[in-house]
Order: structure tokens, then sequence, then C-alpha cells
């Protein structure tokens, strides 16, 4: 093996351009005006306007999820990414055992999936989400079932991986909890 050998470091040499920093205008660059705020209210609510149109058109055609064996779904487990796939098998185990359940798997995190959740809350007696993490999405789904349904979380941090069964387990004793509590009508 052949040894490297370096260049002198010249800092000059290793600072990329620019031309969107405010440094200052050189003599040979045209005034760079920033306008992303607006002072006057009027002007600031146009903008405003525009963006929340924008949002509503990204909300109405860019929600993405997969739905699986949800049609006679009594419980619902919501979950993304690998934690989906996991779930995906404890779902299969759950109706091997007469548990009749279905997977919400959002793809989109935003616009996230409400109008979906909020169409299955009415028939549903709860929700599990499922995330490898503290719970960042479970604020989503309680938020989009509007309490019309019991959501529970179970969720393992730190890389740790859950097994099909450790979510089948989770879901059972939200079953069985919720069997021993009266579902009231929605």
């Amino acid at each position: 093996m052949e040894k490297v050998e370096f260049p002198a470091y010249v800092p000059a040499d290793h600072i990329p351009p620019k031309p969107w920093a405010t440094t200052g205008k050189p003599k040979n660059r045209e005034r760079n005006f920033v306008t992303s705020l607006h002072m006057q209210p009027e002007q600031m609510e146009e903008v405003n306007i525009h963006l929340q149109a924008k949002y509503a058109a990204i909300a109405a055609k860019e929600v993405r999820y997969e739905l699986v064996e949800a049609d006679d779904a009594e419980y619902l487990i919501v979950a993304y990414g690998l934690a989906a796939r996991i779930a995906h098998r404890a779902v299969q185990l759950a109706r091997h055992e007469g548990i009749r359940v279905g997977l919400l798997r959002p793809i989109t995190l935003w616009p996230y999936p409400t109008e979906v959740l909020q169409s299955l809350a009415s028939h549903l007696h709860g929700v599990l989400v499922v995330e490898m993490n503290a719970g960042q999405m479970v604020e989503d789904v309680r938020l989009a079932i509007e309490g019309r349904t019991p959501v529970r979380f179970y969720g393992r941090m730190g890389g740790v991986i859950p097994a099909p069964d450790e979510v089948l387990h989770a879901l059972n004793t939200m079953v069985h909890s919720e069997a021993a509590q009266p579902v009231e009508a929605h």
C-alpha cells in the first residue's frame, strides 16, 4: 500500500460559495433582497391565505396509507415503517386467534390520514398505536379519533425491535380490558 500525501491545507480553498448568505454585498454582485416577511398586515394575510390554500390542496391530494384487514375490524393497530411490518404479522396472529383486528399503515405522516381514522373510529372498540419510539405518533391518532374509541400505546425505544408476539400481547391486554367495560354507542 502506498502512502497518501495531502496537499497543504488552505482554508480559503475549502469554503464553498454561498450566494444566499447574508455576508454583505460585494461590488461584483447585484443586491439580494429577502422578502419572506411582509411588514404590512394585509400583505402578510395574503401570503398566509395563499399558504393555507396550498396546505389544503396537499392534504386533499397527498395523503398516503395502507389498510390491511380493516373491513370487518373491531380493533385497529396503527403503525408505520418497520413497526408496521411487525404489526402486520401481529394482525395475522390475532386473526388466527379470532380477534378481528386491522392495520392502518400511514405512508405519509404529513399530511396524516386523519379522515381514514375518523371514518374507522365509529365502529372500532379500540386502537393500538405501535411505535419504535416514545410515542410521537400516538397524539396524531388521538387527535384524529377525537375520543370516539380508546387509544392505547405500545412502544419500544433505544433500537429495541418489538416482536409480533409482544404486539399481540399488548393487543390482547387492550381487548380484554375493553371487554370488561361496556362499550358506549358513539
